[in-house]
């Protein structure tokens, strides 16, 4: 999804060092959730979210990004260390088996030990930012670790709600997504330059939004953008099929339903489900809503003066509108296979 991770050797040299500070924390542990912990942490995983706390905290003053002190790194290994045990507790929530295209710590080791492995990495990321004894962040982790499980738990309430509406389908991913971009992006602001915290903030937030509707269209389906997850098979409706209800004719709107409802994702229904999307425009609708995220995110950056920092968040922006335009030529082809 987001090749200038990979692409630009500098920045792949910050992850490492974040890689490192995870790594130390999650070794020094004896207990079996730290060995799970390690274990999935290093099947892999974008790193994205630790790269943009480093990004930011360069922005203001136009750093080189690889002059990067020990604190900052520990704010870093914290947000990847959050985003790890949210993927730990999401594993039993929705009951998955596959994660980062390998066995789930909850089908490996049962739904005990990837709470319990959960907790350890939430307990780390806290140690971490108590550790790097930057001034203003604490209250930060923990402002945004709350909305993180008040997100989730509106989520799990709204699972099968056929009337779910835009408004709190926003409020969901806002508060169990964009919430933690935008920490990451405000506490790398705090660490230097406080003055531009909150505009650093709104920046990850934009580009949180769109990140998490574009995962909503990769993992919403099983075929169209070849994904092992399928959120509809677990009831999780996402801006789609919110805006495709809200456009169909009884009839369809009935099967769609029934479809979801009875986990009956067979490629036929796929492609019928993608078909309904396509003549509604209602992928191209969800798109343009991506691509004002990525907008507004762009607007604040260019409020910076140039430097290498923000030359390769304008990059990450880039790579994500690329993607959104790949992902609905999938559905377009998709559709078009049946």
């Amino acid at each position: 999804m987001i090749e200038s991770l990979k692409k630009y050797a500098v920045l792949q040299e910050v992850i490492d060092r974040c890689n490192s500070v995870v790594l130390e924390i999650l070794r020094k542990s004896t207990i079996r959730e730290a060995a799970i912990a390690l274990e999935s942490f290093e099947n892999g995983g974008k790193r994205l979210r630790p790269a943009l706390l480093i990004l930011t905290s360069q922005v203001p003053d136009c750093k080189p990004i690889d002059d990067i002190e020990s604190p900052l790194l520990d704010l870093a290994g914290a947000v990847e260390l959050i985003h790890l045990a949210t993927l730990f507790h999401d594993d039993v929530i929705d009951e998955v088996d596959i994660r980062r295209r390998s066995v789930s710590a909850r089908v490996k080791y049962g739904s005990h030990a990837s709470v319990l492995a959960g907790d350890f990495a939430l307990a780390e990321a806290l140690h971490l930012v108590e550790r790097s004894r930057l001034k203003h962040t604490m209250p930060e982790f923990l402002r945004t670790i709350r909305v993180l499980v008040r997100g989730e738990s509106l989520e799990t309430l709204h699972k099968f709600n056929f009337d779910l509406n835009e408004a709190t389908y926003y409020e969901i991913i806002s508060e169990k997504s964009a919430s933690l971009f935008a920490l990451s992006c405000k506490v790398g602001a705090l660490s230097y330059r406080s003055e531009y915290a909150d505009m650093l903030g709104h920046f990850g937030w934009n580009l949180g939004m769109a990140f998490q509707m574009i995962d909503d269209l990769d993992d919403m389906m099983a075929h169209p953008n070849q994904t092992l997850d399928c959120d509809l098979q677990n009831g999780y409706i996402s801006l789609p099929v919110i805006k495709v209800l809200s456009n169909l004719e009884d009839g369809h709107k009935d099967r769609l339903v029934k479809i979801i409802e009875e986990g009956d994702f067979s490629p036929a229904n796929e492609v019928y489900i993608v078909s309904l999307f396509n003549e509604t425009g209602t992928i191209n609708q969800c798109t343009k809503g991506i691509d004002k995220h990525l907008d507004n995110a762009a607007q604040t950056l260019h409020r910076f003066q140039p430097g290498e920092a923000r030359d390769l968040l304008f990059c990450i922006i880039e790579d994500l509108k690329n993607y959104t335009n790949n992902q609905t030529q999938n559905f377009v082809r998709f559709a078009a296979s049946g």
